[in-house]
């Protein structure tokens, strides 16, 4: 029961992180399509394609993950994903091109690419791990369909479970936004150091 619970709250916490980053990066497509430019991984022709591509799948994987719908199959591809992102910060932080916004968008913000989001991506990996491991019922729209009771599906535990996620987003999206305000800070503090010697 306890890993269930775990499942189905990594489940619905990264259904949001997918849902809003794909909503985000909706609402600043030209933007969006810039950031992958900016990492010079892809040829420039191929750039539109990739993103489209990408674009598709966070909204499938988000939305598979909410509604509980093949949530296994999601969970892997969203885990592909966050590998796929991570392997491109990497290159780019080897580089030595730390400038570049990571492109994120949505819950998990929009910051300059560091080795941080790096492990935030392992993290947020281990998760959709935990999601392909466990197979939990609960709010899972193939069960109803299956014939599970509704009551069961979508009772009290869910609704438990569902708001443990939400409150973790809330906590996710703070803990990005204090470090956006740290990194600024010692920004900050950099110049003056400059400035005054």
């Amino acid at each position: 029961m306890l890993m269930e619970a775990l499942s189905v709250i990594c489940r619905i916490f990264l259904a949001i992180v997918f849902i809003s980053s794909g909503a985000s990066s909706l609402r600043y497509w030209h933007v969006h399509i810039g950031i992958i430019k900016d990492y010079r991984i892809l040829p420039e022709p191929w750039v539109r394609c990739f993103a489209i591509l990408d674009h598709t799948l966070k909204w499938l994987t988000g939305i598979s993950l909410l509604l509980g719908i093949y949530s296994s199959l999601a969970a892997l591809i969203g885990s592909g994903l966050l590998l796929m992102y991570s392997i491109a910060l990497a290159i780019n932080l080897l580089r030595g091109r730390k400038e570049l916004s990571c492109g994120c968008g949505g819950l998990a913000g929009n910051h300059s690419i560091s080795w941080m989001l790096v492990w935030r991506n392992l993290f947020l990996m281990a998760m959709c791990l935990c999601v392909y491991h466990v197979t939990a019922s609960y709010g899972s729209l193939l069960s109803v369909i299956g014939g599970e009771s509704l009551s069961r599906i979508y009772g009290t535990e869910y609704w438990i479970m569902a708001g443990t996620a939400l409150l973790l987003a809330l906590l996710f999206s703070i803990f990005n936004e204090l470090f956006v305000i740290r990194k600024k800070m010692q920004e900050l503090l950099a110049k003056e150091r400059q400035q005054s010697s």
